[in-house]
This record gives structure tokens, C-alpha cells and sequence, in this order.
């Protein structure tokens, strides 16, 4: 059987206990950095009744001494064992340290290996439970830390091991973190290999990274016309047509000032196939659409001001209105470019995607920046075609599930907050409705409000009456994905709303993309093949959607991080078959119609995480109204 060696380095001991002073917790309010709040059983006698207290690993006055068992308090212990580890590196740790603290991670000890002008090199150790081992222990990664004032250049980019030196995708991502990690150890072991953690107990952390037994979901396949199958997505459709076609006449509507006529025609040109047919040979033979001179039109742009762009749109309603059965889309080119990975798009194009978002017609932006360079329509087209066709209302692959009959809803959320105060001034809520085969079904609203109390009555009504609405009366299931940093108070309006709904079975998967996990295989790439999985915990898995190829063995671009996967119990039924869902979510990685072997992620997760930036900056739109995003079109392509 084939392991994975997790980021993971155990203490070896087991079955300990330690001995802590408690009192019962107050609503008072207690200033003391030495002080921590944790449950713990009233009795020992009586586990299961638990209640809060203040912690102190000191005698107190008024605090009562009490032994924890080590599997008592988790999260206690783990903070024993970054409390001590710190007294232990305050005495010897050989490079400087801090302690970060996150609400959604817990505590990180971080050495600085570099303290450059774009930020901190560091490698962190981070307590942490391996369930599935039964063993306490220390996560073990590399990390950039980027200075707040320095903007996402490539060079951060660098510094992140994202590119290599050359400024290219890094091929090497894993055995350079290997690498990093493992110089770390040759250097700083010595400093942590052990350290008390009572008077009479000292630990032991181990030197190696943790062996996990490795298990393989199924390879995802994909259907196209007529149900046939393939397992590549570019392939399938050049040799089976797309799985369902756009069945209205379609109008394109290219809109862009004249210095960019040029770069238009080529564009043009690039989708008719005629400028590279050997990487794309055409919107008819790919997608079967029509696409030639009488399908196209052009609206001049005089400028970038509001007034312009608001004149294009009239122009393409006064289309649309003297042809309502004909399908529209606007094709509009611009040139911008930002170094701030946050900022993605310009202001125009977030007014002029809203304008044609509101008015129910698909909007195509190309990037004159990104496209106009030499080359770059050659291997871009297909991509801007996919998403072309996909807004135009045709499918252009599902995946082979293996939940039939399943739905699956991707909740996402765009709180907005006040940058002073750092409190939540509106609360907004969404779902992306799909189906197990990746087919896009609607976005639908579920819940704004500005006070949050109303905010989960709305997200649990509003819930109860889309499933109830009767257009998902087919379903016998539905899947939950839930972004990581959901809040306990969102889960448990989402699960008050599911107790209500009697006609389906639910399963709630929290995916993180963005996790603290990482391994390493025993191929010299270090890179697990794609599908690998191993089991954390009882309902925790971590899922490599990208990785080696079975027979294609190498590594041309720089892969992702795993995927953290967990599942939530928020009703009394049975225990789902988690492997059946582990592969759904891998399945739906590849249903994404932004682009050919895009970024694998699942979609239920990655079109919210779009949704979210595109609402953030419809945010500053005077005229923004929520419920105009709400459609059965994927606008977000």
C-alpha cells in the first residue's frame, strides 16, 4: 500500500496526563495573557457534563487543582504543548521566533529563516491531533509572509515558491518545500526535539514526518453529446460535440474603441479558427455555433466613462428588442493591468458586467493586456469560447457522477465590513445550486440584512423555502458545501433549516482550500498522484485533486496544495458513505466551464469564491441592487 508522508511530526509519548488549576468561568472580563478558557468535565465521574473554565498551568489562588487526561481536552492540550514548547525555545531555539495566533487556525509558533523587504521567510510548527493515528504532535510547513505595504508581485510570488527563479510556474513546488523543511530539521531539531511538559514528564517530538496510508478515488470521466464519454474534456467535445447545444440564433456584439480594431479582427479570427486552427479550430466545429459575419455586429466605444459604456448597453437592448428570440452577447475589450492579486479587474468592467448582468445578457470580457501579446489568443481561445458558449446557455460536459439524483449547494457569503471599526455592517448570503454532474442549475439569494440576527432567520427561511420551492423535487439528496471560515452560527441556522425539509437526505461537507496540510510521496517528484486521499480523522480527509498522471509521470507546471475535506453531522442520520461524497467533490473539480484543465478545484466552492469578489466590488456601484445576480445563467464564467 502506498503512504503519503504528512506535514506532520509526532511526540512519541502516549496515554499522559497533566495536571492544570481551573475555576469556574464568570462573565467577567480577565486581562491576563497566562489565563485560557476551556470546557472540562465537572466530574470525573460524570464526562459527558462539561462546563467552562478559566485555566492557569500555575497554582492560583482559588483555582482548584485537576488532572487532564490527554484526550480529555484537546484543544487544552495543545495548548500545554505550544506553552511549554515556547518556555523550552525561550532557553535555546537557535533562529528568532513568534507566536501567531488566528482565530481559525489556532496558535502557529513561527521561525524566521529570512527577513527580507517583501516579507518573512519562515517554516511554522502548529500543535495539532492526528485522530486517525491517536497521536498529539507538531504541523510542520514553509510559509511567505508577505509585509502588509508590499503589493503581490512576482516577486512575492518567488518568495512564496509559486515561481521559480526564472519567474516561471515552479515545477519544483514540492521538493523545494521538502527541501526548505528538511534544512530546517538538519538545523533546528535539536531545539525542540524535546521538552517537559510537567515536572515529571518530558516529550519527545519525532524527527521524521509521519507515514499515512494512501487511498485512491476513481479517475474523473466525463460525458458529452449523446452520452459519450471521455476522459479529457477538450478531446471529448472536438470528437463528440458538446452534451447539449445552444438552440437559439446567437448574436456577438463586439464593443471596443478603435485604437483596438486590429487586436478585434484577430480575436475574430482566432474564434472563426482560421488564425490558429491547430489549438482551436472554430466556435462551429468545437462548439457547433454559428459564428461568421452575419453574427456579429460592433458598437464603437468613444470613451471609458460611465456615459459610454451605459450607451453601449442601450445599444444592445435596442439588439435585443428587435430580436427577443435570438441570444446575445457582448464582447468587450479592454486593456488593464494591476500588480494586486486583489484587484483582478478594472471599474469598468465590474459597471459594465452588473449593467448586462442586470439586463439578463451574457458579457464576455477579453483583456487586451493579457491577450494582445504575442502568442497568447493561440493558446487562450479555447478557453474564451468555452466560457462564450457556457454564458450563451450550452453545456459543454458533465462528469459520471457517482451520486445520482444529488444536489448539491454551494453556500457562499460576502459580509461587508466597516475597515475602521472591523465590525460587520451587512451580512449576504448565496447559493450556487448544482447537480452532482457539475450541471449549473441557479444562483439564488438566501439571506441580507445589516443586523446579524436577522441575517440566519433569513439564511434558515430562505433556505427551507428554495428546497421546498418544487424545482428540486427530483432530488432524493443534497450535499452542502460549506466554505471554511463558515461561522457556528451560520451552520446552525443552515442545520435548523434541513430538520425542516423531510423530503431529502442531507450531508454537509466543509471544504478548505487554504489549509495548514501538506505531503510528500515516495516518487522523486514527491508529488501523490491526482485522486490520492488520506484519512485524518473520522470525517476528515485531505484530497490531492491535482498531482502525477499514471503513466505521465511529470511534472510540467506548479501543482496545488491538497484539499482539506470534513464532514459536519447536522442531522441524526446514518453515517454517509464518505468515499461516495469524497468523489463527487472530486468530480465536480473538473466541471468547471472557466476554462480547459483550469484550476482544479470543486466548483460548488470556486464559482461562490468568484461570486464573493464580484459582489465585493458591485458593492461600490451606486446602483447595485442584490437580486439582480440572481439568474439561471453562469454570468461568473
Amino acid at each position: 500500500m502506498a503512504e503519503i508522508k504528512l506535514n506532520f511530526l509526532p511526540i512519541e509519548q502516549r496515554d499522559f496526563s497533566f495536571r492544570v488549576y481551573r475555576k469556574l468561568r464568570t462573565d467577567t472580563v480577565v486581562n491576563d495573557d497566562t489565563l485560557y478558557t476551556y470546557s472540562l468535565p465537572t466530574d470525573k465521574n460524570a464526562s459527558r457534563d462539561r462546563t467552562g473554565y478559566l485555566i492557569s498551568f500555575h497554582q492560583r489562588e482559588g483555582f482548584e487543582p485537576y488532572d487532564v487526561f490527554f484526550l480529555e481536552s484537546r484543544d487544552l492540550t495543545k495548548k500545554l504543548l505550544t506553552v511549554k514548547l515556547i518556555d523550552q525555545l525561550r532557553k535555546s531555539s537557535s533562529l528568532p521566533f513568534n507566536l501567531a495566533e488566528s482565530k481559525y487556525n489556532g496558535d502557529r509558533i513561527e521561525f524566521t529563516l529570512d527577513e527580507l523587504s517583501h516579507g518573512r521567510r519562515v517554516i511554522f510548527l502548529m500543535p495539532y491531533f492526528l485522530e486517525s493515528k491517536g497521536k498529539y504532535g507538531f504541523l510542520v510547513d514553509y510559509k511567505f509572509i508577505k509585509n502588509a505595504d508590499v503589493p503581490f508581485d512576482k516577486e512575492v510570488q518567488k518568495l512564496s515558491l509559486s515561481l521559480d527563479k526564472a519567474g516561471n510556474s515552479n515545477k519544483n513546488y514540492y521538493t523545494d518545500k521538502y527541501r526548505l523543511l528538511q534544512s530546517f530539521l538538519r538545523s533546528a531539531y535539536n531545539d525542540f526535539q524535546s521538552f517537559p511538559i510537567t515536572d515529571d514528564l518530558e516529550i519527545t517530538v519525532s524527527h521524521a514526518l509521519c507515514a499515512m496510508q494512501c487511498m485512491q478515488l476513481g479517475k474523473k470521466e466525463y460525458m458529452f453529446h449523446h452520452s459519450s464519454t471521455s476522459y479529457s474534456q477538450f478531446q471529448g467535445i472536438r470528437n463528440y460535440g458538446p452534451y447539449k447545444r445552444v438552440s437559439a440564433s446567437t448574436q456577438f456584439i463586439f464593443i471596443f474603441e478603435d485604437k483596438y480594431r486590429s487586436f478585434a479582427n484577430d480575436l475574430y479570427l482566432s474564434l472563426v479558427g482560421k488564425l490558429n486552427p491547430g489549438t482551436f479550430p472554430g466556435l462551429e466545429i468545437m462548439f457547433k455555433l454559428d459564428f461568421g459575419l452575419d453574427s456579429v455586429k460592433r458598437i464603437q466605444l468613444e470613451d471609458y466613462s460611465k456615459q459610454a459604456l451605459l450607451k453601449a448597453v442601450e445599444k444592445v437592448k435596442d439588439f435585443k428588442r428587435q430580436s427577443p428570440e435570438t441570444k446575445f452577447i457582448g464582447i468587450y475589450i479592454e486593456d488593464y493591468s494591476s500588480e494586486d492579486k486583489d484587484e483582478t479587474a478594472s471599474e469598468n468592467y465590474y459597471f459594465l458586467k452588473y449593467h448586462f448582468i442586470k439586463e439578463n445578457i451574457a458579457l464576455q470580457v477579453v483583456n487586451y493586456r493579457k491577450l494582445g501579446a504575442k502568442n497568447a489568443l493561440k493558446w487562450s481561445t479555447s478557453n474564451l469560447a468555452l466560457q462564450i458558449f457556457s454564458k450563451l446557455g450550452g453545456i459543454p460536459w458533465l462528469v459520471k457522477p457517482n451520486n445520482s439524483n444529488c444536489l448539491i449547494l454551494g453556500i457562499g457569503s460576502s459580509h461587508k465590513r466597516d475597515p475602521k471599526t472591523k465590525k460587520t455592517t451587512k451580512y449576504f448570503a448565496y447559493t450556487v445550486c448544482l447537480d452532482s454532474s457539475g450541471l449549473y442549475k441557479s444562483l439564488d439569494i438566501l439571506a441580507e440584512a445589516v443586523e446579524e440576527e436577522s441575517y440566519l432567520e433569513q439564511l434558515k427561511k430562505n433556505l427551507v423555502i428554495l428546497l421546498q420551492s418544487g424545482k428540486f423535487d427530483s432530488y432524493k439528496t443534497c450535499v452542502l458545501h460549506l466554505p471554511f471560515k463558515i461561522k457556528r452560527s451560520e451552520i446552525k441556522a443552515l442545520t435548523q433549516a434541513v430538520e425542516q425539509v423531510k423530503q431529502m437526505n442531507f450531508v454537509a461537507i466543509k471544504i478548505n482550500l487554504d489549509n495548514k496540510f501538506f505531503g510528500y510521496s515516495s516518487h522523486n517528484t514527491l508529488v501523490p498522484y491526482e485522486s490520492s486521499y488520506v484519512q485524518l480523522s473520522k470525517r476528515e480527509f485531505l484530497i490531492w485533486f491535482e498531482g502525477l498522471l499514471y503513466g505521465k509521470e511529470v511534472v510540467d507546471k506548479r501543482l496545488s496544495n491538497p484539499v482539506h475535506l470534513e464532514f459536519l453531522n447536522l442531522t441524526d442520520n446514518s453515517e454517509p458513505n464518505s468515499r461516495d461524497y469524497l468523489q463527487d467533490v472530486l468530480n465536480l473539480s473538473g466541471a468547471n466551464w472557466r476554462g480547459f484543465n483550469s484550476r482544479s478545484v470543486p466548483i460548488s466552492i470556486y464559482y461562490s469564491k468568484i461570486i464573493t469578489e464580484y459582489t465585493k466590488a458591485f458593492e461600490e456601484l451606486e446602483e447595485y441592487n442584490e437580486g439582480a445576480i440572481s439568474n439561471d445563467r453562469p454570468w461568473f464564467l
